[in-house]
């Protein structure tokens, strides 16, 4: 049959496995839907993997990245472009992909978000036929400009730090606001011409593709390509005894590490205003941990190997996000669970859900501190958190289950 003979290439700046993070998470999505349309090759960005690549790829290959000098002369050569794109511009990582495209041949090519644009172009020239779909997850160009309004945090390094040339790794950071203006007007333009090097682009939030279709209108298929929402059993939940505030996440990525630093404030508030009537509570953080970090009253697990068996029983999910754009995967983790969430209007941005009927919306660490309170002081508000739960997954539900997405990706790669 014709998906049986559909060849896609996807590009990736990380290599995927094991999912660590969001970005990585939505690349693995992409694959295994894309897996299912037809025959997939990858070819990733970085160091030699740690962990292989599943089955259903066909097969894989690792990019040189460029180094400090590449990095300068690619800058000289191609000023207009962004920061970001030049540690993946480089000579025999074009030649690899090249050839890679010759030899698969690919029906299609995924390009992992807005920073691989130029190798877009570059194989356009050369197969004119093949349609070019750019997995750009968010806008990056609006995530740059939170980082610019919210000045107490933002890396522009994000989780590419380590992987930085020692000398722009020392640069980054005293330089930050001066490289998120410049990079904010970089990627801006890169994201204008997106839509007219793609055929299509893939975007986890819907909210932010109508925006990309309205604000860069071209010749490309604006998708909603949006975290799968899973079926999973609805766990037994008891919060009549007991609570557990938890939060998920990489705390080597800037908004996380502000989210969890926001919340431990939060829960030293709590501390101090709860006494021994109040129900049993403890705060929780799950995910990698940012190195050397102190916190005073959240309890850091690292990470957990069941997130099923973590979320279990008695698991609120707080999610104090204060930037950052497109969705956020630890409250599709809540959805799929049936977790209630607590979260900000940042944290529950493009997913479509409503507050005080799917979660509970803080604004910051005093608002925090109190919907906390509330929960460990009142036996009603712990008796509707499942309720919330619930409604709050069957809403994920209606527009992010297995067949939508399959759909909508085969919509994108022209199928």
């Amino acid at each position: 049959m014709w998906w049986d003979i559909v060849k896609v290439l996807y590009i990736a700046t990380r290599w995927p496995w094991p999912v660590e993070m969001g970005r990585q998470r939505m690349i693995v999505q992409t694959l295994e839907f894309a897996a299912t349309l037809g025959e997939v090759h990858l070819l990733s960005f970085g160091d030699p993997p740690k962990k292989p690549a599943p089955d259903f790829i066909t097969s894989s290959g690792i990019l040189e990245m460029s180094g400090m000098m590449g990095i300068a002369g690619s800058m000289l050569r191609r000023p207009l472009l962004p920061l970001q794109s030049h540690l993946f511009l480089n000579g025999p990582a074009t030649a690899a992909v090249m050839e890679a495209v010759e030899r698969i041949r690919p029906d299609v090519i995924v390009f992992d978000m807005a920073r691989l644009s130029h190798l877009a172009l570059a194989i356009h020239r050369h197969y004119p036929g093949i349609r070019l779909v750019l997995d750009m997850d968010d806008r990056l160009s609006k995530r740059y400009q939170r980082m610019l309004t919210n000045e107490t945090a933002g890396d522009l390094g994000g989780t590419f730090e380590a992987r930085l040339p020692g000398a722009i790794r020392f640069l980054v950071p005293r330089l930050k606001k001066l490289l998120l203006r410049v990079e904010k007007s970089l990627m801006d333009r890169s994201e204008r011409r997106a839509a007219d090097v793609f055929d299509a682009i893939l975007m986890v939030s819907a909210l932010e593709a109508d925006e990309m279709r309205t604000d860069c209108p071209g010749r490309a298929d604006v998708v909603a390509f949006p975290p799968l929402i899973n079926e999973l059993p609805v766990p037994q939940q008891d919060f009549s005894r007991s609570v557990r505030f938890v939060f998920i996440g990489n705390a080597g990525y800037a908004p996380n590490a502000e989210a969890l630093e926001l919340l431990d404030r939060a829960a030293v508030q709590v501390s101090k205003n709860t006494g021994s009537s109040d129900t049993d509570y403890c705060f929780q953080a799950a995910g990698k941990p940012l190195a050397h970090a102190v916190y005073k009253k959240v309890e850091v697990a690292g990470f957990v190997p069941d997130l099923s068996a973590f979320l279990a029983g008695n698991a609120v999910l707080v999610a104090p996000i204060l930037q950052g754009t497109g969705i956020k995967t630890k409250i599709i983790d809540a959805l799929e669970h049936s977790v209630p969430v607590i979260t900000t209007p940042v944290g529950a941005e493009g997913l479509g859900l409503t507050e005080g009927e799917h979660f509970i919306c803080v604004l910051g660490e005093d608002d925090l501190a109190q919907a906390c309170l509330h929960i460990i002081r009142s036996p009603e508000a712990r008796g509707g958190l499942a309720r919330m739960a619930a409604a709050a997954r069957n809403k994920g539900l209606t527009s992010q289950n297995r067949t939508i997405l399959r759909d909508r990706l085969t919509f994108a790669f022209g199928l």
